[in-house]
């Protein structure tokens, strides 16, 4: 299983210095920026897709495939989400219908791409940011579902699924793990969530790992270790990156302690 960061310039001095192991430099899918980082080092894109509001009927496919021709990427990811409206007004909202939904709006780049090349990542719910999105984008059986009638891999988030639990009264977190998709997983992408809430009651990711973070990634390359869930092609840490959203949050220390360790986790499979 290969190690990913995400980009930032901090990994970057870290890793020509030696202090830290990449395989692979996470990207967004900013053309610039992959030329750029591709120059010094294997990268792969990670797209900002989602499955709402008909933006898969809108894709650059020519640009995707460029992704998976000249890059490390491997898969085309998509984020799972739906808003109310992209239901047929009259629809009640159901698994079904949101799982029908999901199939025609992911068509597109299974047509063209085929399904096992593509991968839905489950969402942090509720988002926090958008109050349209159905509950039911985040059951699990709904996932397992679309992912089934696809032929699309799963993109498994820890973080976003900690997120999920704490968002919908979910208890137990290992459950919700177990119970997606598990067996179409390609990619699983970790980083540290926030100990306390915000004034919304949500505990923010993209942060530095805690002492809960990891024994929760620990248990989760157990599992894959043991055969119950299917060895992804790749691991991320999501934590670092470029631009004003993460330039406060990509800590020299913080890449410099942790990515090792998760790089020998990674190697551990």
């Amino acid at each position: 299983m290969k190690f990913a960061i995400n980009y930032s310039p901090q990994a970057e001095e870290l890793w020509r210095d030696g202090h830290i192991q990449v395989d692979l430099f996470k990207c967004p899918d900013w053309l610039d920026l992959v030329t750029q980082v591709g120059a010094i080092h294997d990268v792969y894109v990670h797209c900002s897709l989602i499955t709402w509001r008909g933006e898969l009927d809108h894709l650059d496919l020519d640009l995707l495939q460029r992704w998976l021709d000249t890059t490390e990427t491997q898969v085309i990811n998509t984020h799972f989400a739906l808003e109310q409206s992209d239901l047929a007004p009259a629809s009640r909202i159901t698994p079904e219908a949101v799982v029908a939904t999901a199939q025609r709006a992911l068509s597109p780049l299974c047509e063209r791409f085929g399904g096992e090349n593509i991968v839905i990542e489950n969402i942090p719910y509720p988002l926090g940011w958008e109050s349209a999105v159905p509950a039911e984008v985040a059951d699990p059986a709904v996932i397992s579902e679309v992912a089934r009638q696809t032929g699309c891999g799963l993109l498994l988030d820890i973080a976003h699924a900690i997120r999920t639990c704490e968002g919908s009264g979910r208890a137990d977190v290992k459950a919700y793990l177990n119970a997606l998709p598990v067996h179409a997983l390609r990619e699983l992408h970790v980083v540290g969530i926030l100990p306390e809430p915000d004034d919304d009651g949500i505990r923010h990711d993209h942060f530095a790992m805690t002492e809960a973070d990891w024994a929760l990634t620990e248990w989760a390359l157990e599992q894959i270790c043991a055969g119950a869930w299917r060895e992804p092609e790749t691991m991320a840490f999501e934590y670092g990156g470029v631009g004003e959203r993460f330039a406060w949050r990509s800590d020299s220390a913080v890449i410099a302690e942790q990515a090792p360790r998760l790089y020998q986790l990674a190697k551990s499979v």
